[in-house]
């Protein structure tokens, strides 16, 4: 009887899990690690269309974990975030060095301020994009502060140059 009671209990808790999590806007570790299936279909879409920023992904994923064991944070938690932190550069992958092949670069074609936005508005783009696909919150904050309000300098030095040569 007692470990029938204790069968029980473990399909009943698994099967209200989902439900208890979306009545009360959680998200389970368990949860987080069905996240990090490449099989998923954003996921797998970055892979596809984006192969380049999917293996950054994954390396951010692995140095981010080390930071977060080693400060005793939820490194689950940061190594999922960090597969999704990019998700954004679906929108516009070629813009992103990663995702160059060869010596084509279409920022050469653009100004920098052109430039800046279409850098700056994957983190927009990433967050529109999982909660299109159902990425839970905890996910969805990680992409919409990854980079936080800082200048893109490459470009900011860019536009600096072209107003001396403009004088």
């Amino acid at each position: 009887v007692a470990g029938f009671n204790g069968i029980l209990s473990t399909a009943l808790a698994n099967g209200f899990l989902p439900f208890l999590e979306h009545l009360f806007g959680l998200t389970s570790p368990l949860s987080v690690l069905e996240l990090a299936n490449p099989n998923l279909p954003l996921l797998k879409r970055l892979l596809i269309e984006a192969p380049g920023t999917y293996h950054h992904s994954i390396i951010v994923g692995n140095l981010a974990e080390a930071a977060a064991d080693a400060i005793e944070a939820d490194s689950l938690l940061v190594r999922v975030g960090s597969y999704y932190h990019d998700v954004g550069k679906l929108r516009r992958p070629y813009f992103f060095v990663e995702n160059q092949i060869g010596d084509d670069n279409p920022h050469e074609k653009l100004s920098p301020n052109l430039s800046t936005l279409i850098i700056t508005s994957h983190v927009r783009d990433g967050v529109e994009l999982a909660r299109t696909y159902g990425v839970p919150g905890c996910i969805v904050d990680i992409i919409e502060q990854h980079h936080g309000t800082d200048l893109v300098r490459y470009f900011f030095q860019q536009a600096s140059e072209q107003i001396q040569e403009e004088k």
